[in-house]
């Protein structure tokens, strides 16, 4: 008998409209650039490169991300007083606020700002493609990825730049990736090379001497 319904519910299965059974996940073409709006902020917004910012790239790229999903403008002023926030809790929470991995930097953001709108999470995607960066921004939203930074090669960075490093991709055009970099002042929409950018992203593997052989991972919004 336990067959018989198993065969029944079979047979119903497939007297469903056919039309349902059609092939429709056809491999799209990407829009040939996109820009999505993130306000930007450096990490030192008085341009004061002490130890709490020269480690407050995370802390930057989660803020402009923040603020992007309010809606709001960053200015010096809110910029620095956000990280100083940041950085006390992540004192008063684990002891430390230097350098988090991907997933580190998810938890950050839901400790401290909570849950996103509209349903919205965040999630580490390991292993990805080059091509995947493009992909991912051209669904609309921004995404940050950890970098070993001295592979970047910005020469706004000062010399020989940061081991390890946090930026926000906010869209592409072609083959270059533009991004609001904290590292730098210059660094509002900032253009890397796609294979550039691609070969520097490593995340954080509890050792900075051996930050590039760190995963691929970027934190996307789904």
């Amino acid at each position: 008998p336990a067959s018989n319904e198993k065969n029944k519910i079979i047979e119903e299965d497939e007297a469903v409209d056919p039309i349902v059974k059609k092939e429709v996940s056809k491999q799209t073409a990407l829009p040939d650039e996109i820009l999505i709006e993130v306000p930007f902020m450096v990490q030192a917004p008085f341009a004061d490169w002490d130890a709490y910012h020269q480690e407050a790239c995370e802390e930057a790229s989660l803020i402009m991300l923040k603020y992007y999903f309010d809606g709001k403008k960053l200015n010096p002023e809110i910029a620095e007083k956000e990280i100083q926030a940041m950085i006390a809790y992540q004192i008063k929470k684990n002891g430390d606020y230097r350098d988090s991995d991907a997933k580190g930097m998810i938890e950050l953001f839901s400790g401290f700002y909570g849950s996103l709108p509209e349903g919205k999470k965040l999630k580490v995607i390991y292993d990805f493609s080059k091509e995947d960066l493009k992909r991912y921004l051209s669904a609309g939203e921004p995404i940050i990825v950890p970098a070993a930074g001295r592979l970047l090669g910005n020469p706004y960075f000062t010399a020989p730049g940061p081991l390890y490093h946090a930026l926000v991709l906010k869209g592409y055009e072609g083959d270059m990736i533009i991004t609001n970099d904290p590292g730098t002042k210059r660094g509002e929409g900032y253009r890397y090379d796609i294979k550039t950018l691609y070969n520097a992203i490593h995340d954080f593997s509890g050792d900075l001497d051996q930050i590039e052989k760190g995963r691929k991972a970027m934190i996307i919004v789904e």
